[in-house]
């Protein structure tokens, strides 16, 4: 919608910054017989065109570089803090939880980095064999859940946005064989 509106305020706004007698007219002009506008009045129509065209832009470009990809952004984000190094530690376990070694820490680092996220929804499934949390420098986690309603290893960044399966069946190897709870 908002891609509408600024395609509608780009061209009112080239119209009225081209053209001030237009833009006088469609908000005035039309209500007076013979009259004529002052060059203060179309001074302002040029103007209320400019910022009509840099409303229109910001709208378009705004529009353009949000929605539906969203879920998409956060599967690269996420990625891209994988790949700086970002990761602080990871724990696993829901009542006592384990931090995993340095090296265990970057094993699974570099598991996740090789597979693909996959997103799914997981409607009013729950439950899980395991569960554990990656935290990064910047203070953010992401729940892990090992064994979740895909079937495999899950990324839970929040309750508002989509969860991840990572496709990876050394990873999946790996925690069953490490941290898998029976």
């Amino acid at each position: 919608m908002s891609i509408f509106i600024g395609v509608l305020a780009l061209i009112l706004g080239v119209l009225f910054a081209i053209w001030p007698y237009l833009g006088w007219y469609l908000r005035l002009g039309w209500r007076l017989k013979d009259a004529e506008p002052s060059d203060l009045s179309l001074s302002v129509d040029r103007i209320l065109g400019v910022v009509l065209v840099i409303i229109g832009l910001v709208l378009i470009v705004s529009s353009c570089s949000t929605g539906s990809k969203s879920d998409h952004t956060w599967a690269e984000q996420f990625k891209d803090k994988l790949d700086a190094g970002q990761v602080k530690e990871i724990r696993i376990g829901m009542f006592n939880p384990t931090t995993l070694s340095e090296e265990e820490t970057n094993t699974v680092v570099q598991m996740i980095q090789n597979a693909e996220l996959r997103p799914f929804e997981s409607g009013n499934a729950f439950g899980a064999n395991n569960t554990g949390e990656i935290t990064f420098i910047d203070g953010t986690s992401v729940e892990l859940v090992i064994w979740g309603s895909s079937g495999g290893i899950e990324l839970h960044p929040d309750s508002a946005q989509t969860q991840y399966e990572i496709m990876s069946e050394e990873l999946k190897n790996w925690f069953t064989t490490n941290y898998s709870e029976e």
